[in-house]
């Protein structure tokens, strides 16, 4: 007989405190989105995980039903940096130190002045949760 696996109290804390359920209004979509901010930007357990990959599928089911949705196969990378640099309130200044780059050099790369450095591409990915593929195309 198998073991019945058990979540972290993590998750039951975070449905407590807003249910895995249907998004009804922009209300709640901001909600869910300032939460889906927040856990994305720390370290999480299992059961924070678990909950996170819900709330994603509940968030892009809302946006697409209320027509917010965007084709991210056209979005370049560049875009996706700035985007996520605005959501977390950091300066494209404040990036490149924490990264460990020259300023010049990423406002080059964001600009489409210069190639993504490997360095560049490793980083921004760990940091900003963008898969470093975005990057090569």
């Amino acid at each position: 007989m198998a073991a019945k696996k058990t979540l972290p109290d993590s998750y039951f804390g975070l449905v407590r405190n807003f249910p895995l359920r249907r998004l009804r209004n922009s209300a709640e979509h901001a909600r869910a989105k300032s939460i889906f901010l927040k856990l994305s930007s720390r370290r999480i357990d299992q059961g924070a995980r678990d909950y996170l990959y819900v709330l994603v599928d509940l968030i892009a089911e809302y946006e697409k039903r209320s027509h917010q949705a965007v084709d991210p196969g056209n979005v370049t990378a560049a875009e996706l940096v700035r985007h996520r640099l605005e959501e977390k309130g950091i300066s494209v200044n404040a990036l490149a130190k924490e990264i460990g780059i020259a300023q010049s050099n990423l406002s080059e790369m964001l600009n489409g002045n210069r190639d993504w450095s490997k360095t560049a591409i490793r980083a921004l990915s760990k940091l900003l949760n963008i898969r470093a593929e975005r990057f090569l195309v």
